[in-house]
């Protein structure tokens, strides 16, 4: 029987595992010391297949300097490199590549800027740029030690329902994106999600300098009735100063769970023949 219900189980439900440690191997980069953004071959500009994933992603790699990366200015220490999203049956996930060192404390008169949160938006149809929830990311602003290893490693964060109210936005650039939650008065959601931050290789991408890796696995109960098939999502990032924003487009996936109907069809022979064997005995 487990054979017969095997074969209801979608092609992404059964791809190697995607893990929120930290390390791009198994989402198909940097391996065997490749430095290329998406696996040679099989890139459509807007998602590749790796493993039987489906990954949509961007890349917006500044590779030298302190100089302009758009927004806004501040090269290698502020650059937003690639992000990359994938989906499987229970959940989503998300991987973000920055040159924004995740323990820079928030100090405007000192011109230093804390990482933002990752900002969802559903929609259908035309983009509404509503951003419907919220995914935290350490902030730094009441720290007083320069660098906090526990921030480096695997932990759980919270999540948020949220309207645009609720958002932070870009205080130099005037593009209106939005970058980390005021919190206030908000509530997380009772399931949290999975995060986990690596320093990466310097030689990752296109040019050299130190790299981070936010790595995020959300269950997709979370998101309930925003997860339907005609809908697209937006997920964005930037620091608290938007010099750099980053967002990736992807597809909701219908992923291929077996109506009720087709497995009772697929296990009712099997167990009638085991029950004919028994009845045999």
């Amino acid at each position: 029987m487990a054979c017969v219900l095997g074969l209801g189980l979608s092609a992404e439900s059964m791809a190697g595992a995607i893990q929120a440690n930290g390390n791009l191997e198994d989402w198909g980069l940097f391996t065997n010391g490749s430095t290329t953004w998406t696996p040679s071959g099989n890139q459509s500009g807007k998602s590749y297949s790796y493993n039987g994933w489906t990954i949509y992603y961007a890349v917006e790699d500044y590779t030298s300097g302190n100089g302009y990366i758009g927004p806004g200015w501040g090269g290698q220490a502020y650059d937003a490199e690639a992000l990359y999203v994938t989906w499987d049956a229970d959940n989503l996930y998300i991987a973000l590549v920055t040159g924004h060192d995740p323990n820079t404390k928030q100090n405007e008169k000192n011109n230093t800027y804390s990482a933002g949160d990752f900002a969802l938006n559903f929609w259908s149809g035309a983009n509404d740029k509503t951003y419907e929830f919220g995914i935290r990311t350490p902030h730094l602003e009441n720290q007083k030690s320069s660098t906090i290893p526990g921030n480096i490693g695997g932990f759980q964060t919270d999540v948020y329902q949220t309207t645009n109210a609720d958002w932070l936005k870009d205080p130099l650039w005037g593009t209106g994106a939005v970058t980390s939650l005021n919190t206030t008065g908000l509530t997380p959601l009772p399931t949290k999600a999975t995060m986990s931050i690596k320093e990466g290789p310097n030689s990752i991408g296109q040019g050299t300098g130190r790299h981070w890796v936010y790595e995020v696995s959300v269950p997709k109960t979370i998101f309930k009735d925003f997860l339907k098939p005609d809908n697209e999502l937006n997920i964005s990032w930037t620091m608290n100063c938007a010099n750099d924003i980053i967002t990736v487009e992807d597809d909701i996936p219908t992923i291929d769970e077996p109506p009720v109907w087709a497995l009772l069809g697929l296990t009712l022979p099997a167990m009638f023949w085991r029950r004919r064997r028994s009845a045999k005995r």
